[in-house]
This record gives C-alpha cells, structure tokens and sequence, in this order.
C-alpha cells in the first residue's frame, strides 16, 4: 500500500467534489485526472504519512492545520474547505491503515463517517459508523476507538452477556477440522462476504450466519516486512503508528500487538482455508474479487488460502489444534464465537451429515451403523424373498 488507491479517485461517486475543495489550482470537473496524482494526491498521502510517523500523538486536526502550514492545501478562511481538509485526511488515514473505509455519501452533518461494509451488522469493531467533527481533536488510538475496536488488546473479551463471557473463558482450543471454512460453509450453513477493512475480519453475523473475511492479505505482509527489516522507525507502516503506548490505560492494542494482529489474521487463512483440501477447493469458487477491476485482486491471497505450501515471507507456525490464548490473542473472541456458533449447528440433511466430519470417531460409528444395518436389512429382504419363492415352488410342484 505504497500510494493512494487511484481507482477511487476522479469522478468516482465515492469521492464527491467537496474532498478536493482544499486542494490548491484544481478544478474537481476537470482536473481529477492522471497527471494529478504526481502532482497533489501522492504528496499529499506522503505529508499525512510522515505526519503520522513522527514522535508526538497526533490528530486528524493537528495534521490538517500541519497540511495548511506547508502549503499542500489552502482553505483562504473557508469553513466548507477547512472541512473538506480533514475529510480528506480522515479518508487517507483509512487508505494507509486499511482499518476503515470513508462513508462520503452519507453526510448529512459535519464530522466523520465509515462505510457499513458488514450490511447492517455492527459487532465489536462498529459501535458506531459516526463521530461529530469535533472528534478530530482526539489522538489517532482515541478517535478510532471511537467507532468501535477496531485495533484490540491480548485476550479482549468483546462480549457483555454472562453466559457468552463464561464461554470466551472456558473455549481454549479450536480444532481445523471443525471450524474450517468448508465445515462452516456445507454444514453450517455459514456465508463468507468479503470486505475491505481490516479491522472486520472474522466479525460473525449469527442472525444472517455471515463470516466477513478481509481480503487483501498482502497489506499485513507489507507492514509486517516492514517492520522487521529494521528500518528507521520513522518510516514504519501507519497502522503500526495508531498503537497506544504500553502505559496507555486506553483498551487498544500497542505497537507489537498489532504486529501479532496481523501475524493473527495470515494465520487466520491458513485456519479457514489453508489447512484443508475441500477448503482449498472451496475458495476457489468464493471469487473475492468479483466486480473488482484486475489491478486491485491480491494474488497473495490466492496463494495463502489455495496452496498447502504458500510462499510467505511471514513465518506462520500451523497446528491442527490452535491455542486461542498463544495463536490468536486478539482475534480471540471472534474465534470463540465462530466456534460456538459452528459446535451449535447440527446437519438437517443425510447429505450434511456425511460432510460433517467434524467428530471423525463418531461419524465413523454412525455410518458404519447405517451402512451394516442397511445390509442387514438388505439380506433379510432378500432372504424373504427367496423363502417366498421356495414356498410358491413348493406348492406349484405339489399340485
């Protein structure tokens, strides 16, 4: 994710007129082309970036009022451009750590909307879809929390219900075999809707039965390779930069936590897909990318969810049993609840329960029941069948 995602931008009707009103010498109708990104929107994403890097907190109004002093945009005591400043950098931030998406359409007040990518259902990450425009003066960690958490601590427990939280503490374990995305899919009836932001990954709708999945594996490769090659601090990746400070009291993950978060959510793949052939076969018909033009389609995750071997840079340890509290931390509880909810799900249909395989003892014992029993009842059949007939003989050759 080294630039702006270009094929959002122009007259694209997600990014309306007023985004570029503080953008000096541009016509919107006109000029939103090619040759502006070289000139305006890259150096613009590379100030919000370096903005963001630098050693004090920032916030989405200190970084537009930086912006305004070095002359990457110009707003002449306008209030509308003013705003339309930190919409623009409030939608860079959600490009350059991928945790959400900028709602433009939707603007009925000023302040800051997220796009509902998970059709109504709100979950842990999505507390909220708005925050009033006075919320820009909070720090970065603060002013996304305040749409839900999207950047969770170790072993956060999101649920509120007592039975559920009893459950978050007793549920250790998750085996491949039971809560893989071919089980979830022909068993339990489970529906995977791809998504753009990170931070929605593994949310579960239990009203729909719908697992949202994140779909550009790549970006959590590229911000933890960048990491670990041991560049300049300054230059590390921005999501990496909304970490809280581990003396912080806020509930938000800290620099390392979010690089165990995306190490989380690569392994996480591997869980759903990776690790089993029919999952394997099964992502190969999910189609992620439809009605996304070819430039935009992560390859990376092709490989990582159809490939018993990926090529992966990141060093992913693959069990068939997961310790939730050692493998996934911070995708924890949305594991318990993908676990609870697939253990819940019994097959309705003979076709069902020979797919599920997830008690591989006790599915062996119940279909060699069927299968000795119907030959049971079979040869009884055909044992009737020939008394019969051995009676009727009888009693033709007797006249």
């Amino acid at each position: 994710m080294a630039g702006p995602p270009k094929h959002d931008c122009g007259m694209n009707p997600c990014l309306p007129d007023r985004l570029f009103l503080s953008l000096p010498n541009i016509n919107c109708r006109t000029d939103i082309t090619g040759s502006i990104w070289s000139t305006q929107i890259i150096p613009l994403w590379n100030k919000v970036r370096d903005l963001v890097q630098g050693p004090e907190p920032r916030t989405i109004d200190s970084i537009t009022e930086a912006l305004l002093q070095a002359n990457h945009i110009v707003v002449n005591e306008n209030y509308e451009a003013y705003q339309s400043a930190k919409e623009l950098v409030f939608n860079i931030l959600g490009w350059q750590t991928m945790l959400y998406r900028a709602n433009n359409l939707a603007r009925t007040t000023d302040g800051f909307s997220i796009l509902d990518e998970m059709d109504g259902y709100l979950g842990e990450t999505r507390l909220c879809l708005h925050q009033s425009s006075l919320a820009g003066k909070y720090d970065l960690p603060s002013f996304i929390l305040g749409f839900g958490m999207m950047l969770p601590q170790k072993n956060y427990c999101s649920f509120d219900d007592t039975e559920d939280r009893k459950l978050f503490n007793t549920t250790k374990l998750v085996n491949v075999k039971e809560i893989n995305a071919h089980v979830l899919d022909k068993v339990c009836g489970v529906k995977i809707q791809w998504v753009d932001s990170l931070s929605c990954h593994l949310e579960l709708d239990r009203q729909t039965g719908t697992l949202f999945l994140y779909r550009y594996a790549s970006f959590c490769v590229a911000s933890l390779q960048s990491k670990s090659q041991g560049e300049n601090p300054i230059s590390k990746p921005v999501i990496q930069c909304c970490g809280v400070d581990a003396s912080s009291s806020l509930p938000w993950a800290n620099e390392a936590d979010i690089n165990d978060l995306l190490r989380e959510v690569l392994l996480s793949y591997r869980l759903l897909f990776g690790q089993s052939r029919r999952s394997r076969k099964l992502f190969r018909r999910l189609r992620p990318f439809a009605q996304t033009p070819q430039e935009l389609h992560d390859r990376f995750l092709l490989d990582i969810c159809t490939k018993k071997e990926p090529k992966c840079s990141i060093n992913l340890i693959e069990r068939e049993q997961y310790d939730l509290v050692g493998d996934f931390p911070h995708l924890r509880s949305r594991l318990v609840r993908l676990n609870s909810y697939a253990t819940a799900k019994k097959p309705h249909s003979v076709r069902q329960l020979w797919k599920d395989k997830r008690d591989s003892t006790a599915w062996l014992a119940f279909w060699s029941v069927i299968i000795i029993g119907s030959i049971g009842i079979l040869l009884g059949l055909i044992q009737t069948v020939l008394q019969i007939m051995q009676y009727t003989l009888t009693l033709q050759q007797g006249k």
